[in-house]
């Protein structure tokens, strides 16, 4: 009785791990986004994010577990720029709302889907230096995740983490040739303790540190098309005391194609992970967005 116990905790365990991994593991950025901001404006965005997970690895190891973990969210962002003694500057609130589900659970662990409003996240970024003449940028953002959306101690699976967040990051962007812009950032999330973890159990998480970079190819000023490189680190997890051994190393890539138009940019991503240490890889992630101003 006892071993079937403790055998569903770490079932119910590694999916959750394998959902909280979609929101919390990094802060991408978008071809193009560390360009500043030029004068006051305010901008909206509509996103919709499907990823699937599949085959679980420890310790870089493949194991005999396989499983089919999807997330289909729409994501709503709201932002405006604007100047801070002439360095240009720009604030949002993103929050969205979230079905996810495991299709192939073993039936005898209940509660394994969730469909509710996530969290809140609201960021500030600043660009201590921009040279618009050379196309040159460095800006700096700092993040905080609010614990507003739909959460239940006693499911497996939640649109909602339960925790605060908190993120600092640092980005670059130059061009290169007349048609070739290259990125980097790097950032790091910070967690606090969720104390409803599984019931009642006290979940810590160890920061988690990120870096991306990627090249865009600029076609003319309405299309373009990009690749993106991100590796992520750290993130290992303590339950009640105990090390559960779970450092994530990720390994991942992104594809994306943009379009600017009159009434607004289109952009279209696909990724997936290379390489995942310890939990379910991801197989696939597709994203869409509509941005504008107004």
């Amino acid at each position: 009785m006892l071993i079937n116990y403790l055998n569903k905790f770490k079932l119910l365990y590694v999916i959750t791990l394998a959902m909280m991994s979609n929101i919390t593991f990094a802060i991408d950025l978008q071809p193009g986004e560390i360009k500043a901001p030029s004068g006051r404006f305010n901008a909206a965005q509509i996103s919709y994010l499907f990823v699937e997970k599949g085959d679980k690895y420890t310790h870089g190891t493949k194991t005999s577990n396989s499983s089919n973990i999807n997330q289909n969210a729409m994501l709503f962002r709201l932002g405006h720029a604007f100047e801070i003694n002439q360095i240009p500057a720009y604030i949002y609130a993103q929050s969205s709302y979230n079905h996810m589900e495991n299709k192939n659970l073993q039936s005898n662990i209940p509660n394994t889907d969730s469909n509710g409003i996530g969290d809140t996240t609201i960021a500030f970024a600043l660009w201590p230096y921009a040279n618009r003449e050379k196309d040159e940028y460095f800006g700096m953002a700092g993040y905080i995740s609010l614990p507003t959306g739909d959460y239940d101690k006693n499911r497996a699976i939640n649109s909602g983490l339960n925790i605060y967040q908190t993120a600092l990051q640092a980005g670059y962007q130059t061009k290169l040739s007349k048609n070739i812009n290259w990125m980097t950032a790097l950032d790091t999330i910070l967690s606090s303790d969720n104390n409803q973890y599984l019931g009642n159990n006290k979940l810590e998480k160890d920061l988690i540190y990120n870096f991306q970079t990627g090249f865009q190819f600029v076609f003319n000023p309405i299309y373009s098309v990009s690749a993106s490189y991100f590796y992520t680190i750290g993130g290992e997890s303590t339950v009640n005391g105990q090390d559960m051994g779970d450092i994530n190393k990720i390994h991942r890539y992104q594809l994306t194609g943009q379009a600017n138009y009159a009434f607004g940019r289109l952009t279209v991503q696909y990724g997936s992970e290379l390489a995942n240490e310890n939990s379910y890889i991801e197989d696939h992630r597709l994203v869409t967005r509509y941005s504008f101003r107004f």
